[in-house]
């Protein structure tokens, strides 16, 4: 396996270095939060006018074969990131543990 293929299967490898210093990303990617899959479509960098970088990052959950719809976050940094889709992946969980998978699909695609 290359060291990209390594790198992208490996989360442990990321940091938040290595992506603001790259101008090139090979989008989409495959990371797990809380044992569910999040596909990362899109990464964009954007920059506020008072120097502030912000990250605009387009993900989808994929939750015991239910896909969501595509919805952006904003993030800061990869801490960021992993927080954020914390809660969302807990959101899911909780509505089917509370109602079932029927509504999670109903809900989220």
């Amino acid at each position: 396996m290359s060291w990209l293929g390594r790198w992208l299967l490996n989360p442990s490898l990321h940091t938040w270095a290595e992506m603001e210093s790259s101008t090139f990303q090979l989008t989409p990617f495959f990371i797990e939060v809380d044992g569910v899959t999040v596909q990362v479509v899109e990464v964009s960098k954007q920059q506020l006018i008072s120097g502030e970088v912000w990250y605009i990052v387009s993900v989808k959950v994929i939750y015991k074969g239910v896909h969501s719809r595509i919805f952006p976050m904003f993030v800061k940094n990869i801490a960021d990131l992993k927080n954020k889709l914390k809660v969302e992946v807990t959101k899911v969980k909780l509505i089917d543990y509370s109602y079932g998978l029927e509504e999670v699909k109903r809900l989220i695609s």
